[in-house]
């Protein structure tokens, strides 16, 4: 006999999973409450690309210390928003950014960014298997809908041999914009399993609304006892999918 949860559509079983989850909200009401974000930031700092921030950010949660490393590669941004996340990659072979709301942005006048946009979600990327050399997610992987499907569309797009860079927020309660609550034991079993870690650092996230407030054990000691205690971490990491290693985990 075919269980029941089987002869329902994927999307109504999506859905039925973020409604399920702490601080759910209906559907549509996500995208709004992302948008007020992005309005009033771009309100507060201006609509002008924030190259530099993301240059020193995306860089620093791969650990990688010369640009040259994405010389000639396909780079992509996941829930990218609208600052100009990937304009600092002018050597790379194309710098893309994906996001439902980009149709919205255009108001902020991502029309100038030197970087291409792509409205659509982390759920159903438009590029196909093994097209991106380096796949960035920046604090957004706990803000898309339906979190299994967006692993394993991470795990298609990505070629073999190269790289996902990401920062992740850990053990955080989840909220109307941010439904998930991501876990490391969840992210290695569902996302990075047969990856190879090349850097991987987990650090206590400070409650703080300046660029890298939250990241300040990143850069300098940590108290010994705030390593294992529980609470928000963050954990930059940089992972690369091995040579002939196919979609899903192994």
């Amino acid at each position: 006999m075919v269980p029941l949860k089987r002869m329902i559509p994927e999307p109504m079983r999506a859905l039925l999973r973020r409604l399920r989850r702490p601080g759910a909200i209906r559907p549509g009401e996500k995208g709004v409450h992302e948008l007020q974000f992005w309005e009033s930031w771009v309100q507060d700092t201006g609509p002008e690309p924030e190259t530099d921030y993301y240059r020193k950010f995306m860089m620093d949660m791969g650990h990688i210390d010369d640009v040259a490393f994405f010389d000639g590669k396909v780079c992509l941004d996941i829930g990218c928003g609208p600052k100009g996340s990937l304009t600092w990659l002018s050597n790379a072979k194309a710098a893309i950014g994906l996001d439902p709301l980009v149709e919205s942005y255009m108001k902020f006048g991502i029309a100038r960014h030197n970087m291409l946009y792509l409205a659509a979600s982390a759920e159903r990327i438009p590029l196909p298997s093994g097209y991106v050399d380096v796949l960035f997610s920046m604090n957004s992987l706990d803000h898309v809908d339906d979190l299994d499907t967006a692993c394993a569309e991470i795990r298609r797009v990505l070629k073999p041999g190269k790289h996902f860079i990401a920062s992740l927020n850990l053990n955080e309660p989840a909220t109307a914009t941010e439904p998930w609550t991501l876990t490391e034991p969840y992210l290695r079993t569902h996302l990075f399993a047969g990856w190879i870690e090349e850097f991987a650092m987990i650090r206590p996230r400070l409650s703080s609304n300046e660029h890298f407030g939250p990241y300040a054990y990143f850069y300098e000691e940590c108290p010994p006892e705030l390593l294992t205690a529980e609470g928000p971490k963050a954990m930059w990491c940089r992972f690369r999918k091995p040579e002939g290693m196919g979609e899903a985990p192994e």
